[in-house]
């Protein structure tokens, strides 16, 4: 019995343990690790701005096939049906001739019937002749029509047709434009989310040391060893530290946030950053920036702004082509259920025609000079993008180099001051400087790691921006 107990509690705990090992693997597993290039691939395929584009331009291709349609082949099918409450006299006047047809009364009243042969009447027996006309089944009557028609003219289809593909051309032009957008997000988010949190790293290691200092300064101010104003001041330093690291630790959680927003993922996601923020800053590069051409047709902004242009001179042709005829032709097929029933309309029917504008008091040529305004206007609004893009590529560039200095310098600055810093704790320590000096050089030294992270952060800017007004856009 024994026994079997405790082969029992065996495989209980064999149990246990594969489930927290599967727990943990699937654990691990839910977790998205992403380095920048993964990232951008992964938001190139998850964002929703870029979801939206890609539906946009799939709504365009079915708009530019629903215009095409129009110039095509149409058919259309109609069954009616109607009953009459009364038949006037003409219908049956006309319906008795009709449904004589060949036949014709003498004054006596009698028939003669038309020999076709010979083209004339002839007496014909009683048992010939027609009965009384049904006039109650010629009250009702339904048609069936088929009709077939074919534009073949048409100046407003024609300009129909070329604005549907430009408004294709600007969906493109914006799902490109919404593809540079979130790469530029996703690069500056990335950065941001490492520069947070080795800026949160860097400042919690400062608030242990000086959490520690302070304690060992309070320990030598009760021992009468150090000045109570000493104290003071560092207080005031651990205070100051504490509330930066708050903050940077709000600021990389909102940071985070954001780049799942720019992933299209859940905040409750979580993600890992596999890309080192040392190794990434070691390796940009700019001088291929610094040196490269503003080619203003290749800016995505700058050819959206053109696409409208050439939809103003589109709106402008719609209106001279108002002026021009339509010319259409048309086949039609109609099959009466009812024999009996009383219609002039053929069984088929072919025709063309035509829609000329005459007159109409001066309209047109008002819309005319209205879609030519609004074409000057457009065109003022590209001279002026164009004039903008290129003073923002200039203002960009020169952004960047300033970035790029300053990033240098302040680069070199932490790098002192954390050296100083370092060494000003172990004069501290072997009390060669006050609480007060070594206060003022953590200041310091916390000053220029603010000032470190600024200017890498303006530059990863300033170059993603660069970046984005160089890209090639359609």
């Amino acid at each position: 019995m024994m026994m079997l107990i405790r082969k029992y509690l065996v495989c209980q705990v064999i149990v246990v343990l594969l489930a927290s090992h599967a727990l943990a693997q699937e654990k691990a597993d839910s977790v998205l690790k992403f380095s920048l290039a993964e990232a951008q691939t992964y938001a190139l395929q998850n964002n929703r701005s870029i979801l939206n584009a890609n539906l946009d331009v799939e709504a365009a291709k079915k708009k530019v096939w629903e215009t095409t349609t129009i110039g095509l082949p149409q058919a259309n099918a109609k069954v009616s049906y109607s009953y009459q409450l009364q038949l006037s006299a003409v219908v049956e006047q006309f319906s008795s001739l009709n449904s004589l047809g060949y036949w014709m009364y003498n004054a006596d009243q009698s028939l003669n019937k038309l020999d076709p042969s010979s083209g004339k009447f002839g007496h014909i027996p009683y048992t010939e002749q027609p009965g009384p006309i049904d006039y109650d089944a010629m009250k009702w009557s339904m048609p069936a029509t088929i009709t077939v028609s074919q534009l073949i003219f048409s100046g407003s289809y024609l300009v129909g047709l070329q604005s549907a593909k430009v408004y294709k051309s600007l969906s493109e032009l914006n799902q490109v434009k919404s593809k540079q957008d979130v790469m530029e997000s996703i690069t500056k988010s990335y950065f941001n989310v490492l520069i947070a949190r080795e800026n949160k790293q860097i400042l919690d290691s400062t608030y242990q040391n000086l959490t520690k200092t302070f304690a060992d300064m309070q320990a030598m101010g009760k021992q009468g060893f150090i000045e109570e104003t000493d104290i003071d001041q560092m207080q005031i330093t651990v205070s100051t530290v504490k509330s930066s690291l708050d903050m940077i630790t709000r600021l990389s959680d909102i940071s985070e946030k954001m780049l799942k927003l720019q992933l299209g993922i859940g905040f409750e996601k979580p993600i890992e950053l596999t890309d080192n923020l040392k190794s990434m800053v070691e390796g940009l590069t700019y001088e291929q920036l610094f040196l490269a051409d503003f080619v203003l047709d290749n800016n995505v902004n700058y050819q959206m702004i053109d696409a409208s242009v050439k939809a103003s001179e589109l709106l402008l042709k719609l209106e001279k082509s108002k002026f021009l005829p339509d010319l259409a032709a048309f086949y039609q097929f109609q099959h009466e259920f009812n024999s009996n029933a009383f219609s002039f309309t053929p069984n088929h029917l072919v025709g063309v025609q035509m829609n000329i504008p005459i007159f109409g008091s001066g309209a047109k040529l008002a819309r005319v000079s209205q879609a030519k305004i609004e074409l000057m206007k457009a065109q003022n609004n590209r001279t002026n993008a164009a004039d903008g893009l290129k003073l923002e590529f200039y203002s960009t560039r020169s952004a960047l180099i300033t970035a790029n200095d300053k990033y240098k310098t302040e680069a070199v600055n932490i790098r002192l001051a954390k050296r100083i810093y370092d060494k000003a704790l172990i004069k501290y320590a072997n009390g060669v400087i006050s609480g007060t000096d070594l206060s003022t050089i953590q200041n310091q030294y916390l000053q220029s790691q603010a000032n470190y992270y600024n200017a890498l952060q303006s530059l990863i800017e300033a170059k993603t921006k660069l970046e984005k007004l160089l890209t090639k856009g359609k």
